[in-house]
Order: C-alpha cells, then structure tokens, then sequence
C-alpha cells in the first residue's frame, strides 16, 4: 500500500470514529445491531453460493464422468429434496404468535 492510500484511509477511520463519538451511545449502538446483521446476511449468501457451487460441481461431475444412470438420479434427487424440504420449512407458517405486555 501506498503512504497516501494509508492517509485516506486513516482520514476515512478518523472521520467515522468522530461520527460515531458525536452521534452519541445510542446511535453508536443501533448502528453496530445494523453492521451486525448486514454481516450476518452477507455471511449467509456467501455460505450459499459455496454450498451451490460445490452441490453444482459434483453434479456435473457425476453427469461427465460416471456413466452409471441411477448414480446420475441419485446426484441430481438427493440435493432437490434438500433445497425442497428448505423451500417448504421457509414457507410454512407453523405458528402466529401475537404478544400483548403482561399477558400470556
């Protein structure tokens, strides 16, 4: 890294960390709850897109190379019912729970 990149930057972290002094405790710990959960939903899609790029890549796999018919249905029906039984656990609505204060 250059000298001047390392000054913007520390100008950049110096700037955010004066905002987030002024902005006072409550501001400063809604905006972490906020950057907490952005990483957690980025953490999320990135687990994702391995898990389908690895299930993608052993299926193509097992289509080029093994010529075997019943291996090919097994890799291809094996990771459908998975994303199936995933798809229907996210859409069932299983419970509708309202809550008033000081009642059960």
């Amino acid at each position: 890294m250059s000298t001047t990149t390392l000054y913007v930057l520390g100008g950049l972290a110096l700037v955010g960390v004066l905002a987030v002094w002024r902005s006072g405790r409550k501001s400063a710990i809604k905006a972490q709850r906020g950057v907490r959960e952005v990483t957690r939903m980025t953490a999320n899609a990135l687990r994702t897109l391995l898990t389908a790029a690895v299930i993608a890549g052993t299926q193509w796999a097992v289509i080029h190379w093994v010529d075997n018919p019943a291996v090919t249905a097994v890799a291809l029906a094996v990771p459908a019912l998975l994303a199936g039984a995933a798809v229907a656990r996210l859409l069932a609505v299983t419970e509708v729970v309202s809550s008033v204060r000081g009642h059960h």
